[in-house]
Protein backbone atom coordinates (compact mmCIF):
# COMPACT_ATOMS: atom_id res chain seq x y z
CA UNK A 1 0.00 0.00 0.00
CA UNK A 2 1.57 3.44 -1.27
CA UNK A 3 1.83 7.01 1.51
CA UNK A 4 -1.09 7.99 -1.01
CA UNK A 5 -3.67 5.37 0.35
CA UNK A 6 -2.43 4.90 3.84
CA UNK A 7 -3.05 8.73 4.18
CA UNK A 8 -6.56 8.76 2.32
CA UNK A 9 -7.39 5.69 4.43
CA UNK A 10 -6.71 7.85 7.41
CA UNK A 11 -8.82 10.91 6.41
CA UNK A 12 -11.45 10.34 3.96
CA UNK A 13 -12.99 13.56 4.33
CA UNK A 14 -10.25 15.14 2.42
CA UNK A 15 -11.36 14.92 -1.23
CA UNK A 16 -7.78 15.95 -3.08
CA UNK A 17 -6.03 12.79 -1.12
CA UNK A 18 -8.79 10.63 -2.62
CA UNK A 19 -8.16 12.12 -5.98
CA UNK A 20 -4.27 11.44 -5.69
CA UNK A 21 -4.73 8.21 -4.75
CA UNK A 22 -7.22 7.27 -7.17
CA UNK A 23 -4.80 8.44 -9.76
CA UNK A 24 -2.08 6.71 -8.05
CA UNK A 25 -4.33 3.39 -8.61
CA UNK A 26 -5.66 4.04 -11.58
CA UNK A 27 -2.08 4.49 -13.09
CA UNK A 28 -1.04 1.00 -11.57
CA UNK A 29 -4.30 -0.52 -13.30
CA UNK A 30 -3.38 0.83 -16.57
CA UNK A 31 0.58 2.31 -16.79
CA UNK A 32 -0.06 4.04 -19.95
CA UNK A 33 -3.77 5.81 -19.40
CA UNK A 34 -1.92 9.46 -20.37
CA UNK A 35 -0.41 8.20 -23.71
CA UNK A 36 -3.53 6.55 -25.49
CA UNK A 37 -6.13 8.18 -27.71
CA UNK A 38 -9.48 8.87 -28.20
CA UNK A 39 -11.65 6.13 -28.23
CA UNK A 40 -9.43 3.12 -26.86
CA UNK A 41 -11.56 0.73 -25.08
CA UNK A 42 -9.78 -1.46 -22.25
CA UNK A 43 -11.07 -4.98 -21.35
CA UNK A 44 -10.63 -6.80 -18.16
CA UNK A 45 -12.66 -10.34 -18.14
CA UNK A 46 -13.08 -12.83 -15.14
CA UNK A 47 -15.36 -15.64 -14.07
CA UNK A 48 -17.15 -12.86 -11.97
CA UNK A 49 -17.67 -9.72 -14.04
CA UNK A 50 -16.18 -7.62 -16.86
CA UNK A 51 -15.10 -4.58 -16.55
CA UNK A 52 -14.71 -2.02 -19.65
CA UNK A 53 -12.67 1.36 -19.68
CA UNK A 54 -13.43 3.72 -22.60
CA UNK A 55 -11.23 6.52 -23.20
CA UNK A 56 -14.03 9.16 -23.96
CA UNK A 57 -11.29 12.41 -24.23
CA UNK A 58 -7.89 12.72 -24.49
CA UNK A 59 -6.26 16.39 -24.22
CA UNK A 60 -3.05 17.79 -23.61
CA UNK A 61 -3.33 17.71 -19.72
CA UNK A 62 -6.59 15.63 -19.00
CA UNK A 63 -8.29 12.31 -19.91
CA UNK A 64 -11.66 11.48 -19.80
CA UNK A 65 -12.62 7.67 -19.37
CA UNK A 66 -15.92 5.58 -19.33
CA UNK A 67 -15.96 2.96 -16.58
CA UNK A 68 -18.42 0.35 -17.21
CA UNK A 69 -18.92 -2.97 -14.36
CA UNK A 70 -21.03 -5.53 -15.86
CA UNK A 71 -21.33 -8.68 -13.47
CA UNK A 72 -21.41 -12.08 -15.43
CA UNK A 73 -23.93 -14.00 -13.16
CA UNK A 74 -27.73 -15.04 -13.48
CA UNK A 75 -28.16 -12.65 -10.44
CA UNK A 76 -30.84 -10.02 -11.79
CA UNK A 77 -30.40 -7.88 -8.68
CA UNK A 78 -27.26 -6.67 -9.95
CA UNK A 79 -27.04 -3.49 -11.59
CA UNK A 80 -23.98 -2.31 -14.30
CA UNK A 81 -21.79 0.29 -12.69
CA UNK A 82 -21.34 3.21 -14.94
CA UNK A 83 -18.75 6.27 -13.66
CA UNK A 84 -16.82 8.78 -15.49
CA UNK A 85 -13.80 9.29 -14.34
CA UNK A 86 -11.28 12.68 -15.59
CA UNK A 87 -7.98 12.09 -14.99
CA UNK A 88 -6.38 15.59 -14.26
CA UNK A 89 -2.29 14.39 -15.11
CA UNK A 90 -0.33 17.94 -14.44
CA UNK A 91 -2.56 18.03 -11.00
CA UNK A 92 -1.88 13.91 -11.13
CA UNK A 93 -5.51 13.31 -9.71
CA UNK A 94 -8.85 11.13 -10.83
CA UNK A 95 -12.12 12.38 -9.99
CA UNK A 96 -15.38 10.92 -10.99
CA UNK A 97 -17.57 13.27 -12.78
CA UNK A 98 -20.88 11.07 -13.44
CA UNK A 99 -22.06 7.78 -11.67
CA UNK A 100 -24.85 6.23 -12.64
CA UNK A 101 -26.37 8.79 -15.05
CA UNK A 102 -26.11 11.30 -12.33
CA UNK A 103 -23.86 14.39 -12.90
CA UNK A 104 -23.22 17.65 -11.09
CA UNK A 105 -22.41 16.46 -7.56
CA UNK A 106 -22.39 19.18 -4.92
CA UNK A 107 -19.63 18.80 -2.36
CA UNK A 108 -22.34 18.89 0.46
CA UNK A 109 -25.99 18.13 0.56
CA UNK A 110 -28.84 18.61 3.15
CA UNK A 111 -30.61 15.85 4.26
CA UNK A 112 -33.24 14.52 3.52
CA UNK A 113 -33.37 16.26 -0.10
CA UNK A 114 -35.68 15.41 -3.25
CA UNK A 115 -33.02 12.99 -5.16
CA UNK A 116 -32.04 11.37 -1.43
CA UNK A 117 -28.30 12.08 -1.93
CA UNK A 118 -26.00 10.97 1.01
CA UNK A 119 -24.76 14.05 3.00
CA UNK A 120 -21.49 14.00 1.24
CA UNK A 121 -22.28 11.62 -2.12
CA UNK A 122 -19.58 13.16 -4.43
CA UNK A 123 -16.59 12.31 -1.52
CA UNK A 124 -18.96 8.38 -1.51
CA UNK A 125 -18.29 7.92 -5.24
CA UNK A 126 -14.72 9.22 -4.99
CA UNK A 127 -14.47 6.62 -2.55
CA UNK A 128 -16.24 3.85 -3.99
CA UNK A 129 -13.83 4.11 -7.52
CA UNK A 130 -10.56 3.79 -4.98
CA UNK A 131 -11.95 0.43 -3.47
CA UNK A 132 -13.06 -0.70 -6.90
CA UNK A 133 -9.15 -0.43 -8.09
CA UNK A 134 -8.10 -1.25 -4.90
CA UNK A 135 -10.10 -4.71 -6.01
CA UNK A 136 -8.89 -4.68 -9.19
CA UNK A 137 -5.42 -4.27 -8.38
CA UNK A 138 -5.59 -6.98 -5.32
CA UNK A 139 -6.75 -9.53 -7.74
CA UNK A 140 -3.90 -8.75 -10.60
CA UNK A 141 -7.17 -7.48 -13.29
CA UNK A 142 -5.29 -6.72 -16.61
CA UNK A 143 -6.31 -5.08 -19.00
CA UNK A 144 -5.98 -5.84 -22.75
CA UNK A 145 -5.97 -2.69 -25.00
CA UNK A 146 -8.98 -3.03 -28.23
CA UNK A 147 -9.14 -0.10 -30.91
CA UNK A 148 -12.72 -0.16 -32.30
CA UNK A 149 -14.78 2.03 -34.70
CA UNK A 150 -17.46 4.32 -33.42
CA UNK A 151 -20.01 5.14 -35.93
CA UNK A 152 -21.24 8.78 -35.59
Amino acid sequence: MNILTRRSCRHPKNSTLVHEANYAKLLRAIPYIHLTQDQSIYLSNTKVHCIELKVLEVTRYTTMIIFTINYISQQKWLPQIDMTVRCYHDARVAEVINFQHHTRFDSRYKYPNPNMYHKNEKQQINLFLGEWLDYLLKNNNHFQQRSTQFNA
